[in-house]
């Protein structure tokens, strides 16, 4: 009996505390449960080596709960008196990606609501090799705002060219002037690329930038560099040169093509129309082509001829419908006759009903 006794006894497993209860309601979504669990703990073990990730359980789920706001900010004031072990607490959940997909608003909510303790570890992880958490903590950082700024200043000159990239793209979403002259020192970057984000982040803060650094790029052996340059020529150059963009239309990146499809209408120059109709007629790329539309339809007038040359193609239907709706968004007259007999002829309903649109845009 003795012996049954205590093969027995050995073999019973101790009871799970509070805070693994509370753990694994919180894993499971179960909130309210992991709430009273991990309340409990803490008011019972103040001084375990655990109370940080209890805490950062806890707040998160008084967060969304309207009638626990005085419990939140006094969880997040305690965070903060915590300082580095209370905020590293909260940036682990997001390692867990089910929790970080379910939470990561919250937990950037939390991080925020903490303020300048959270810069430092925020900084740690951006610099990180997890990307996930790289682009979490730059949001967040971002959300930060000014708090945050001198941390990023001091990033751009990061070893790490990512760090450095994310560090350009979050100081011209915050917009902070303090940036502004360590920016300008990265338009000389080793790295073309960050030349290119540092002109453009320049120009979303409201200064003049030299656009050669942007246009140079367009033609850059590195398809990341080419991808950069294109975006900055659309969003930024006013009259991009028209052999760099021509070149670029023929890029083997469809990237590359569209925005330099798009940055064609910006030269002024109708010595790209013929360029961008073949881009409508021969891309293999969705969005390339309707570019290419977009772009012929800012030309406007000047783009119409060529394009009532290629408006009935029998064979590619959706090219045909492509070119009815810019004609109709240009509501030049010349296109109504052409545009008719594509409507008398047309045996596709959706083709039909497109032209007909297209006809009622012309006055």
């Amino acid at each position: 009996v003795l012996s049954l006794f205590l093969v027995l006894g050995c073999g019973r497993e101790k009871p799970k505390t509070d805070f693994q209860l509370g753990k694994e309601y919180f894993l499971a979504s179960d909130y309210a449960k992991a709430m009273i669990r991990m309340e409990t703990w803490l008011n019972e073990n103040p001084t375990d080596p655990t109370v940080h990730e209890a805490r950062a359980m806890l707040v998160l789920t008084y967060h969304n709960d309207e009638t626990r706001k005085n419990q939140f900010q006094r969880e997040v004031d305690r965070i903060r008196q915590n300082g580095r072990p209370g905020v590293i607490a909260v940036l682990k959940l997001m390692e867990n990606p089910t929790t970080a997909s379910r939470l990561g608003n919250a937990i950037r909510d939390v991080l925020v609501s903490i303020g300048e303790p959270s810069i430092k570890p925020l900084m740690e992880v951006m610099k990180g090799n997890n990307w996930r958490l790289r682009q979490s903590a730059q949001r967040t950082l971002i959300q930060l705002g000014p708090l945050a700024v001198p941390a990023l200043i001091e990033a751009l000159d990061d070893p790490d060219v990512y760090t450095r990239s994310m560090s350009i793209d979050a100081l011209s979403k915050i917009g902070d002037k303090r940036a502004i002259e360590p920016l300008k020192e990265k338009l000389n970057d080793p790295n073309k690329m960050l030349q290119i984000e540092a002109a453009a982040a320049l120009d979303k803060m409201g200064e003049s930038v030299p656009t050669n650094i942007i246009v140079d790029g367009m033609d850059d052996p590195n398809l990341e560099v080419r991808r950069a340059a294109t975006k900055a020529t659309w969003e930024i150059v006013d009259k991009p040169p028209i052999n760099v963009v021509l070149k670029a239309m023929k890029d083997e990146d469809a990237q590359v093509r569209n925005y330099a499809v798009l940055s064609a209408s910006k030269t002024g120059s109708a010595e790209v129309i013929k360029p961008l109709v073949k881009v409508l007629k021969t891309d293999q790329d969705d969005q390339v082509k309707n570019s290419s539309a977009k772009a012929l339809e800012k030309f406007g007038s000047p783009a119409v001829n060529d394009l009532i040359a290629i408006l009935n193609n029998k064979s590619d239907i959706e090219l045909t419908i492509r070119v009815v709706q810019v004609l109709g968004n240009i509501g030049d007259r010349r296109a109504i006759k052409p545009m008719e007999k594509v409507y008398e002829e047309a045996n596709n309903p959706l083709l039909k009903n497109e032209t007909a649109k297209a006809l009622n845009k012309i006055d």
